[in-house]
């Protein structure tokens, strides 16, 4: 066995003791396909409010660009699951995505994520590690090394464990041996496309990041549309609409690995829509530490809240409506709240 062999083998091994369920190696190149996409996308200006997409988009490009790490010659991915049968799904009546009931997964991982590079700068060799944190195009990387292939919900679907999973990426200056890539198996399916509430791909594999929910809810600051309110549905922070209808994720080994790191715990006991809508900003940050929600910040989660209570569209959530639409400290919340005391109103005829 090569030393560079060995070095691979041994990395591989690290990342499994780590709690990582599928490795794979790539060849640290320009992504000339992605690149075309990426300022095609951005020209469309489908990354709505998220202005790092542009700013950063060289470095995403190529992992050898001088921001990320000059003279990388290898990628390494790394996949975690994130879901069980039968887990939590939401404060009643809202919905919340599967990834965000548990811990930060950008702590987690990049944690274990460090000691996969530890075994690289031992070997002397430079690394960096990147979870959802760099400009790295992780689903282009992991098809690359063989984890999985990219669907036409644009999610990185890893068979025999489903689409359910965190990617994490070491960037190096090992020449570590490849992984063959894998092709793509979606066939003629679009049980993704069509089940999208807000029509939010525009073509396979291409997403209109501003109709998303999951953008609307997390990144999206300020009011959201009035037009893609009733869309939301139950979601008040992210979706995993067109992940759950996939059939990757019907058959999946769900609960493979290493998953109490992302177990809900006891943040989500007792909690409601209601108590998210009228948390204040210390109690929000008390709620949130921790975790991916404050991705959406204290107003966003408020936000999407009093949405949702509309969309549910019931008469006992009223009189938590009305005190938001009139005491909110944030002109956001109070007009979202606004909406959805008039939307439930509407339905059942109930005047102020």
């Amino acid at each position: 066995m090569t030393r560079d062999a060995e070095l691979t083998a041994r990395v591989k091994a690290e990342a499994k003791a780590a709690g990582f369920v599928r490795v794979g190696v790539a060849k640290a190149e320009a992504l000339k396909e992605e690149a075309e996409h990426l300022d095609a996308w951005l020209a469309a200006g489908h990354h709505g409010q998220m202005s790092w997409m542009a700013r950063t988009a060289s470095v995403r490009k190529d992992p050898r660009d001088p921001n990320m790490l000059e003279n990388a010659k290898s990628v390494i991915v790394m996949a975690a699951p994130y879901v069980r049968p039968n887990g939590y799904e939401g404060p009643p009546p809202a919905r919340i995505a599967k990834y965000a009931v548990g811990r930060d997964y950008h702590r987690v991982l990049t944690k274990r994520s460090r000691k996969v590079a530890g075994a690289l700068l031992q070997a002397g060799f430079l690394a960096r590690v990147a979870v959802d944190s760099k400009p790295v195009f992780e689903r282009a990387w992991a098809e690359r090394a063989g984890i999985g292939f990219v669907g036409k919900n644009c999610c990185l679907i890893i068979p025999g464990v489903g689409s359910h999973a965190f990617l994490a990426c070491v960037v190096t200056t090992a020449p570590l041996v490849p992984d063959a890539p894998m092709s793509r198996h979606c066939g003629s399916c679009t049980s993704c496309l069509d089940a999208c509430p807000t029509g939010a791909f525009s073509q396979p594999r291409s997403l209109d990041a501003r109709k998303c929910i999951s953008y609307l809810t997390i990144e999206h600051h300020g009011t959201i549309p009035v037009e893609q309110r009733r869309a939301l549905g139950p979601w008040v922070f992210g979706c995993d609409v067109c992940q759950d209808v996939c059939p990757y994720n019907q058959t999946s080994g769900a609960g493979e690995g290493s998953l109490d790191a992302f177990e809900p715990g006891d943040r989500w006991k007792g909690v409601d829509a209601a108590q998210l809508l009228q948390m204040s900003e210390a109690g929000f940050r008390a709620f949130a530490e921790g975790s991916p929600l404050t991705r959406a910040r204290h107003e966003g989660l408020a936000r999407n809240a009093a949405l949702v209570l509309g969309n549910r569209g019931e008469e006992v959530h009223l009189r938590v409506l009305d005190d938001t639409r009139r005491n909110h400290s944030s002109d956001t919340v109070r007009e979202a709240a606004d909406w959805a005391s008039q939307e439930i109103r509407r339905r059942l005829a109930v005047s102020d």
